[in-house]
């Protein structure tokens, strides 16, 4: 019958185990660059670590959505950018209309003209980024406008939403960056009738003075069109505002991320100098526990099986 080992010999491969283990896992976390592989690797920084990746995630799906909001406010910016091109080409050719000297002839080929341009600023009134309406407020799976030349301002409204959708700022705060077709081309007054400065109409009325060759109406025309371009280029300048509210918060996004990024890797990666050193002396002390157990006196045979 073989003894069973003895208690010295059991707390020499007690202890070689720990050694070997502590070698085994600073190896791993030194191959894979993480000291945390799971709850058990560290139960006092857990809590943390799932709290500071989950602020993370948060900070990045922000970061994306400002990443769309910016898409559509520099492309509603642009949109504005060649409305107002757009309304000062209307209005060079209103001047030429309203010359003593224009016949009723020249008038109608004008007018063509602008009913080309009526028709670009409906389309920019649609414009679309990725499926989205980016001018249609909170009904953005659909156009704003679409052209109804039977109407005063040459447009039948197809959506009267309101753009109450707020951007959130990684600062928890949040504001608002767009506007509607209706705020924009179709301005009106609280009883819904048309503002004197509507963009749609103002166009819509020169061309119907030119199309009529009424000099008088044309000149009236002109002169709001005159109020209708510096409304529309006071909404252009809340888009450049808007662009720089978004920037600022994306910049914030940026930052924050980085600041989670630093706190997690703080709490959950490798200190490659610390754990080359522990496995280091770990298998240092293993191979001399080794050699000082193989010059110990054998006391049983277990200590000859091989």
């Amino acid at each position: 019958m073989v003894n069973g080992i003895d208690p010295q010999s059991q707390l020499f491969l007690a202890g070689l185990n720990v050694l070997q283990q502590r070698a085994a896992r600073a190896q791993q976390q030194i191959s894979s660059g993480s000291r945390v592989s799971s709850a058990a690797d560290a139960p006092a920084d857990i809590s943390q670590i799932l709290g500071v990746e989950s602020s993370l995630q948060v900070s990045q799906q922000i970061a994306a959505n400002l990443g769309r909001v910016k898409a559509d406010v520099d492309t509603g910016e642009s949109a504005l950018q060649s409305s107002v091109q757009i309304l000062e080409q209307v209005i060079s050719i209103g001047t030429q209309g309203a010359s003593s000297t224009a016949t009723a002839t020249q008038r109608s080929v004008l007018a063509d003209q602008l009913q080309h341009l009526h028709e670009q600023l409906v389309q920019i009134s649609n414009t679309n980024v990725e499926g989205r309406y980016i001018f249609s407020g909170d009904a953005d799976g659909s156009p704003a406008y679409q052209v109804d030349l039977s109407q005063a301002n040459g447009v039948a409204r197809l959506t009267t939403a309101a753009a109450t959708k707020r951007v959130q700022n990684p600062d928890g705060s949040s504001f608002s960056v767009s506007q509607t077709a209706q705020q924009i081309f179709d301005h009106r007054n609280p009883d819904d009738s048309l503002a004197n400065d509507n963009v749609f109409q103002a166009v819509n009325s020169l061309r119907l003075a030119l199309q009529a060759n009424d000099q008088p109406a044309i000149t009236m025309a002109l002169s709001r069109l005159q109020g209708s371009s510096d409304y529309l280029n006071r909404q252009l300048a809340s888009y450049g505002t808007a662009q720089n509210l978004v920037a600022a918060a994306i910049d914030s996004a940026s930052k924050l991320q980085v600041r989670w990024q630093v706190r997690l890797s703080d709490l959950r990666d490798t200190d490659q100098t610390a754990a080359i050193l522990e496995m280091t002396q770990s298998q240092t002390a293993a191979q001399a526990a080794i050699s000082s157990q193989a010059q110990r006196p054998r006391t049983s045979l277990f200590d000859y099986l091989k």
